[in-house]
């Protein structure tokens, strides 16, 4: 008959519990700080970016100002001043825009890699643990039902 050992579960736990403290200190860690990396990285992209639409709309305010200093000097220039003024702040705030966005794209598109990466990784790791617990307790079952087929054997 098959007997459970009360030592081989205490010692699957004791192997478990080690093994789920190895992979916290040794995996979980460097895997949160590469994350949180990430996110500070993307975090301070979208800093810069807002910086340089204030940078481009503190430029705008300043030709505006400038413009109408210039609209008590002449009615051409000041047409002419207003609208590459506008253009040069649509341009500006247009590639600070597009900047912001192609930056959070590519870091966003950057951090779901990295997570999938990361992901893949410790499902493979896991995935190799469970084969590898699973052979030992295979192996171990084996042993066992040898041991009782030939006892069974020897008694007929």
């Amino acid at each position: 008959m098959l007997e459970i050992d009360p030592y081989t579960i205490v010692f699957t736990i004791i192997n478990l519990l080690v093994l789920y403290f190895l992979m916290r200190k040794f995996l979980f860690g460097p895997v949160n700080a590469i994350l949180n990396g990430r996110a500070k990285a993307i975090e301070d992209s979208l800093a810069q970016a807002r910086q340089e639409q204030e940078e481009a709309q503190r430029l705008h305010n300043q030709y505006q100002a400038q413009l109408e200093q210039s609209k008590e000097e002449a009615g051409q220039i000041i047409a002419q001043a207003r609208a590459q003024s506008s253009e040069l702040y649509q341009k500006t705030l247009a590639d600070a825009q597009s900047q912001a966005r192609k930056l959070l794209e590519e870091s966003q598109e950057r951090n779901r890699q990295d997570r999938e990466n990361m992901l893949r990784s410790v499902r493979q790791e896991v995935a190799d643990l469970a084969v590898a617990a699973a052979e030992k307790v295979a192996t171990s079952s084996n042993q066992a039902i040898d041991t009782f087929l030939q006892e069974a054997g020897d008694q007929t």
